[in-house]
C-alpha cells in the first residue's frame, strides 16, 4: 500500500499521528511540543508548517507569519502542480507541490536509513529533512519573484541547521540528507530524483562566471560524505560517488568513484540503484 493514500485516506499522516502519540506517552516532556506539531495538527501540510515555522521563527518575524507563508507555498505549489499534470508535464526538479515532495524525501529516509525508527523521528528530528524542506520554500520564493526574502531563508537554513542550500537550486523528489552538516549546494545545482547526500557534500562552482555553473545530478545518484562535486557537468543516473573525492568531470551512468582525484573503480550493474541499495561509503 503507498504512504500517500490508504483506506483512512492518509497513510503517511496517520503513521506520523501513532508514532507521535506513542512519543508523547514514552516521552512526557515532550507532549507539548508534540500535540503542537503533529497531534493538535489537521493534515500533513499544516503538521510541517507549524514544525518549519517554529524552526525558522525569529525575534522579527513570529512562528505565525512563517506559518501564513509556508501554508501560501504548500497550497500554491500543488495547485500549480495539478494544473501542471492536466496539461501532461510531470513535475520534474524544483516543480511540483512541495508537500508530495516531502512526502517522498521522509519515505526516502525511513526505506535507506537503517538508524531512522520511524517516520515520526525523521519528521521531527532529522535536520536534512527539515532543512530540505525549508529549501523547497525559498526555490517557491525564488521562483515566484521573492528573491529577497528566499535568501533571508536560505540564511535561517544555515544558522539552524548548518546547510547552504541556495534557493536557486533543483530538488527532485525522494531525496536523502544523511547527517546534513556542513552540505553546500549552488544556485544552479540540479539533485534529481532519489538521490542520496551525506554531510559534507559541495555541489559547487569553479569560478566567477555566471549562469550554469554548478553540477547536474541524475537519477538515485549517491554522493559520499565531504566529496566534492564541481562545475557544470553532469553525473550519470545510479551513480555512486565515494568520501572525499573530488569530482571535476562529466561521470557515464552507473559510475563508482573513489579517492580524491576521482578515479573511477567500476560500473555498478544496470537495474542497481545507487541510493535505493545503501552501504558504506
Amino acid at each position: 500500500m503507498s504512504f500517500f493514500t490508504g483506506p483512512s485516506g492518509d497513510a503517511l499522516w496517520e503513521s506520523l499521528r501513532e508514532g507521535a502519540r506513542e512519543l508523547a506517552l514514552r516521552e512526557p516532556l515532550m507532549k507539548t511540543f508534540v500535540h503542537a506539531n503533529i497531534l493538535n495538527q489537521p493534515t500533513f501540510e499544516r503538521s510541517l508548517a507549524s514544525l518549519l515555522s517554529l524552526k525558522l521563527e525569529t525575534s522579527t518575524i513570529l512562528a505565525s507569519q512563517w506559518n501564513d507563508l509556508v501554508i501560501d507555498a504548500l497550497t500554491t505549489s500543488a495547485e500549480e502542480e495539478e494544473v501542471a499534470v492536466r496539461k501532461k508535464h510531470p513535475p520534474s526538479p524544483g516543480t511540483g507541490s512541495i508537500a508530495l515532495a516531502c512526502r517522498a524525501d521522509l519515505l526516502a529516509i525511513k526505506h535507506r536509513d537503517p538508524a531512522c525508527p520511524s517516520f515520526v523521528h525523521a519528521f521531527l528530528f532529522y535536520k536534512g529533512f527539515q532543512g530540505l524542506a525549508a529549501q523547497r520554500v525559498s526555490h517557491w520564493l525564488w521562483g515566484h519573484g521573492r528573491k529577497v526574502l528566499a535568501c533571508l531563508v536560505q540564511s535561517s537554513i544555515s544558522e539552524t541547521f548548518g546547510m547552504d542550500l541556495h534557493p536557486g537550486a533543483k530538488f527532485g523528489r525522494g531525496i536523502m540528507i544523511d547527517h546534513a552538516t556542513g552540505i553546500v549546494v549552488g544556485e544552479t545545482a540540479v539533485v534529481d530524483d532519489d538521490c542520496s547526500l551525506f554531510h559534507g557534500v559541495t555541489l559547487g562552482g569553479t569560478g566567477k562566471h555566471a549562469g550554469d555553473r554548478h553540477p547536474t545530478l541524475g537519477k538515485r545518484v549517491t554522493v559520499g560524505a565531504h566529496a566534492s562535486v564541481l562545475g557544470a557537468i553532469t553525473i550519470g543516473a545510479d551513480s555512486k560517488i565515494g568520501a572525499s573525492a573530488a569530482i571535476l568531470l562529466d561521470l557515464p551512468p552507473r559510475s563508482v568513484v573513489v579517492g580524491h582525484k576521482g578515479i573511477i573503480v567500476g560500473k555498478r550493474k544496470k537495474g542497481q540503484g545507487g541510493a535505493v541499495a545503501m552501504s558504506k561509503l
